[in-house]
């Protein structure tokens, strides 16, 4: 039901009875009440597009469904039947498959052994038949739209939108009647993107019922029957695509009818602070020579491959680069590693929070703290209260929502985490800031939060660079933006020259030069 115009969507299920009906479901965790009173109902052959910032609720209620957690209060119908699923395995067992954000490939196996992990094909005398093992997870792949993945490969070596495809295709090929898709494309490439959007399109026409988790609005407004959006724990909105505007879903998302726009910086200094000439790695950069001013905010945009993680992991240490120098505030820069580069004064947020981002098993306070301990320690000894003002201080600065900063980092929400992460390198004091896919997974409310974080530190002097693929993130962020293609610096962009057509053209041209 509609709550703002009480009109029920019939989505793309028509008048066929719900697969899946959740009534009145609430659920709280300790003093904390996560969902409340969360109605949905979707149909076989229909695709519901669940929107809504971190922490709304959407993995909770999603949880529930597919039996994770179980709800306080509410009632959930199944093809009809009261259902209470105590575990995922049960969820399984009755036809939800869900595809969580967080990828749970084993490296070590193959993509055809993790593919058939628990259910490997026999021959006539007890042997895992690899041959055909392999052909029919080929073919898995081939249904989602990641043919071009070699189910023989290493699933270690995979990047992480193809082991994001690896898990879809698992989950696929169980013939769900429900499919739960967490941020699916959240690390595909443009190809890959089409290639799964065919899949769900295909499952749907077959009477598969899809909820789609997103923060792409685009694709949501593409694929989804209907969009709703969950706030605070309650449903704010349930409506068809044509029914709605990128600017109404992001208000009912964050209760705010504008969240970011470029505004014109004054950079007042002159000073270069750090500057590469003819830097190349082989097989990854060629000749690539920019700089950077005191307090710019320096965008780095190409394709998937073009470089753009390889040019921050060389600047910090974790790669070294074969030819070329790099300067920072005049001084030639050659850290063997990223301590030594911190100790410089260059902190590095990763792509990835998940994987080489946060610290799982620790606490938030630590998590900020860990690039920072000596400068709290005394003769080797850190001292707790200096370290938790000093936190308390960054998290409070950075509007980190959290419940105390002694809980485990994986209790907060994506985009809270991505801020603790932020701390922690403001914490250790840089004067150059590197950002990889600064705000991968997050929504749109945290983006923008995450922006002024980066625009108030550039504003106090901090030299920031941001690799990113999102290019309205480059045009509405950066002060200048440098494009790579194919490992080379194609150009480098003032702010008043960041026309998308043409940092496109700039991003492919090596491409057309080859061919």
């Amino acid at each position: 039901m509609n709550p703002e115009t009480g009109h029920k969507p019939e989505g793309g299920g028509g008048n066929a009875a719900p697969r899946i009906r959740l009534t009145g479901i609430s659920k709280s965790f300790g003093p904390v009440k996560v969902l409340e009173e969360v109605t949905l109902s979707l149909a076989p052959g229909e695709v519901i597009g669940l929107l809504g910032e971190n922490g709304a609720g959407k993995s909770t209620m999603m949880n529930i469904v597919s039996g994770g957690l179980k709800p306080d209060t509410g009632e959930i119908l199944y093809d009809g039947a009261e259902v209470r699923f105590s575990s995922f395995a049960e969820g399984i067992e009755a036809g939800i498959a869900f595809v969580h954000q967080e990828l749970s490939v084993v490296g070590a196996l193959s993509v055809a052994e993790n593919l058939f992990l628990g259910r490997m094909p026999r021959n006539a005398i007890g042997l895992v038949d690899r041959d055909k093992m392999r052909r029919e997870a080929q073919g898995m792949l081939d249904a989602v739209g990641a043919g071009g993945i070699d189910a023989a490969r290493l699933a270690g070596n995979l990047r992480a939108g193809e082991q994001q495809l690896v898990e879809i295709a698992r989950a696929a090929a169980r013939d769900p009647r429900l499919l739960i898709l967490d941020e699916p494309t959240s690390s595909l490439t443009p190809h890959e993107v089409e290639g799964f959007l065919d899949f769900v399109r295909r499952a749907r026409d077959a009477g598969t019922a899809i909820i789609f988790i997103t923060h792409r609005l685009d694709e949501a407004m593409s694929i989804c029957d209907r969009l709703l959006v969950l706030r605070n724990g309650c449903v704010v909105s349930d409506r068809r695509p044509e029914e709605t505007t990128k600017d109404r879903i992001i208000a009912d998302m964050t209760g705010k009818t504008a969240l970011f726009s470029h505004a014109a910086r004054a950079i007042t200094s002159t000073k270069i602070a750090l500057e590469l000439s003819g830097v190349s790695v082989p097989g990854v950069l060629e000749d690539v020579s920019f700089s950077v001013r005191k307090g710019e905010i320096f965008g780095l945009f190409g394709l998937v491959g073009a470089g753009r993680t390889e040019l921050l992991e060389t600047i910090c240490g974790a790669r070294r680069k074969a030819a070329g120098a790099i300067t920072l505030d005049g001084a030639p820069l050659a850290p063997r590693n990223p301590a030594e580069a911190l100790q410089r004064g260059i902190a590095l947020v990763p792509e990835g929070r998940k994987t080489a981002g946060i610290l799982p098993q620790h606490s938030v306070r630590r998590n900020a703290s860990a690039s920072s301990l000596r400068s709290f320690a005394r003769l080797g000894v850190v001292s707790g209260g200096r370290e938790a003002g000093a936190v308390a201080d960054e998290l409070s600065a950075l509007s980190v929502r959290m419940e105390h900063d002694g809980r485990p980092i994986t209790t907060l929400s994506g985009g809270n985490q991505q801020k603790v992460i932020f701390a922690r390198a403001l914490l250790s004091g840089p004067t150059l800031l590197l950002l990889d896919e600064p705000t991968h997974g997050v929504d749109v409310g945290a983006k923008a939060e995450i922006y002024d974080i980066i625009r108030a530190a550039a504003d106090e002097g901090l030299t920031v660079i941001v690799a990113s693929s999102e290019l309205p993130e480059i045009t509405g962020l950066c002060d200048r933006v440098g494009v790579l293609s194919k490992g080379r610096l194609a150009g480098v962009l003032a702010r008043d020259e960041m026309d998308e057509a043409e940092i496109l053209r700039l991003a492919f041209s090596e491409h057309e030069r080859e061919t």
